[in-house]
């Protein structure tokens, strides 16, 4: 039976179709601006230095040009040339739209904390041609051992480990390469996600080891770019919110807008995005092998500045993100998520009333809202035309192969079931 789209009231407040950049395929009249948008067709944002991977930055104008155009793209404020862009001065022909360029930290060394850089055109052909930047794509890179050094407790661990159960940890900290994907069922109501689609997983994560581990558990952090996943939750969560012309960012009334006017908060405004996966912990030792758990239960409550439960007193009740009872505990942060939170802990009204109604900038409130320990959509394949991606999650590290493989369902607010992740984690 097809199950009811549940979150309704939630989705009828969110999420709109992107509208396409290429959709323009006349050049309208002299001297109005060809706008640029930078996309990062790979899925992830996110480089170790001195390694050899290189990312692939889509260049796509607003409106095929009526001569050829050339674009030479820089990194804005990388003064220490961490970046290395090859073929960045990108050629579009006449009646074209789209071009490329790659970038890579292959020469960077000596980073001591991840640096990110976004990009700008240096220099236009014809010159003159009035152009502008209207997405841009962060990139991050990481230090390239990245991992935190350990505590005393920590090395002692570490050692305590080696004896009791013959593992050595230390090789997963830091920057470790991935690959993986990411399929998605579809049937959402806005372009960027109506159609069924297999997003490629790659880059690398940062991992450290945790202060929670003990004698018998080591329990690992995902510092950086976690599940490779980042630039994905990123871009979704802003076509839900900001993005989104439809249902959330209206031009005249709307709680969305209501919330972007109280945020000052909207598609151009400068904000900071960071996604972590803490508490990893691995589990049934044996053999170089062991189990990684990684789901968390119980109430998705959301916390305030204070490190308490928010509380609306008008309805004698704690706020929570969704209904699920287990999900995948990613962490975010977000710039304008914590001004949110500011003003309902210095008592604006609107602040706290919009977040009791589910009218938030916080990313969690739109990735991630379906349990994922029970198959909550149940989507019936034959009846309701849509793939069933549900698979229970899972985790295994193999010492002895170097090896870490994650399996686990996930979703976000317009889509129908769940999407299917796997990724696997390689030491070189």
């Amino acid at each position: 039976m097809k199950k009811v789209f549940h979150y309704l009231a939630l989705a009828v407040c969110l999420l709109p179709a992107m509208v396409s950049c290429s959709d323009e395929n006349n050049e309208p009249q002299s001297g109005v601006t060809n706008h640029i948008y930078l996309s990062l067709p790979g899925g992830t944002s996110t480089l170790a230095e001195g390694s050899d991977e290189a990312l692939t930055v889509d260049v796509t104008l607003s409106y095929a040009p009526s001569a050829d155009l050339t674009l030479k793209f820089e990194a804005e404020n990388d003064l220490d040339g961490v970046l290395t862009l090859t073929d960045n001065t990108v050629s579009i022909t006449a009646g074209s739209t789209t071009g490329s360029f790659t970038i890579s930290a292959r020469n960077a060394t000596g980073l001591t904390a991840p640096a990110s850089f976004s990009f700008k055109v240096a220099e236009v052909t014809p010159a003159g041609t009035p152009v502008d930047i209207k997405e841009n794509v962060t990139v991050t890179v990481n230090p390239a051992s990245g991992a935190t050094p350990l505590t005393p407790e920590l090395k002692a661990l570490v050692e305590t480990w080696k004896t009791k159960y013959g593992i050595d940890i230390t090789p997963w900290l830091g920057n470790i390469k991935l690959s993986g994907s990411l399929q998605f069922p579809g049937s959402g109501t806005r372009d960027a996600f109506v159609s069924p689609s297999t997003l490629t997983l790659s880059g690398s994560t940062l991992f450290n080891l945790s202060t929670e581990s003990t004698e018998e558990m080591p329990v690992l952090n995902m510092d950086e770019n976690p599940m490779g996943l980042t630039d994905y939750l990123y871009r979704s969560f802003l076509r839900l919110t900001v993005d989104d012309r439809e249902y959330f960012a209206l031009e005249d009334e709307g709680s969305g807008l209501e919330l972007m006017e109280l945020l000052n908060w909207n598609a151009t405004s400068q904000e900071t995005f960071g996604v972590t996966l803490p508490g990893l912990r691995i589990t049934s030792i044996a053999n170089g092998k062991a189990n990684v758990e990684f789901v968390s239960e119980g109430e998705r409550l959301i916390y305030g500045t204070n490190g308490q439960p928010i509380y609306n007193p008008e309805y004698d009740m704690n706020l929570t993100y969704n209904y699920a009872s287990s999900w995948i505990p990613f962490n975010y942060t977000y710039s304008a998520w914590s001004r949110q939170l500011d003003m309902i802990a210095n008592g604006v009204p609107s602040a706290l009333e919009l977040l009791t109604y589910g009218v938030s900038a916080a990313p969690a409130t739109y990735l991630g809202i379906s349990d994922v320990l029970e198959d909550a959509w149940e989507v019936d394949e034959e009846e309701d035309g849509v793939a069933n991606l549900y698979v229970r999650p899972s985790g295994v590290i193999d010492f002895n192969a170097g090896t870490m493989t994650f399996t686990f369902p996930f979703d976000h607010a317009d889509q129908y079931g769940y999407s299917r992740v796997t990724v696997v984690y390689s030491l070189k």
